[in-house]
């Protein structure tokens, strides 16, 4: 048997931008986060790199270990620095907030989308 866990990432409310985050794991995209929602990925357990991008900005890369049966949890943010000179022109493959949380959002299930990204 495969040994399985879960990637949660969660948009919080933030500065209202219109479009969706996109959320990316090992490159692949995954799901596209409205705010306020989150999507739960079933991935294989080991190590996975966490992404999130909205038009052509970026968070920087998040590594996750995923152990069997285990849950990270990430929470993916815009904020002011989004919209400064360096987020928006200089540095905007670093402009969005991506940080592993403790324990689930409280997101409302019917806000939560369910992705799987098994490899068979």
């Amino acid at each position: 048997m495969i040994a399985m866990g879960t990637i949660t990432v969660y948009r919080e409310y933030g500065i209202p931008l219109v479009g969706r985050m996109k959320v990316f794991i090992d490159g692949t995209l995954v799901s596209a986060l409205r705010s306020n929602s989150a999507v739960d990925i079933t991935a294989g357990a080991g190590r996975h790199t966490v992404r999130v991008g909205m038009a052509w900005q970026a968070s920087a890369p998040v590594d996750v270990e995923l152990e069997d049966g285990g849950r990270e949890t990430l929470r993916a943010r815009v904020d002011l620095r989004a919209q400064s000179f360096t987020g928006f022109l200089l540095r905007p493959d670093e402009a969005l907030d991506l940080d592993v949380v403790a324990g689930r959002p409280r997101i409302p299930l019917t806000r939560t989308e369910q992705a799987d990204i098994r490899r068979d």
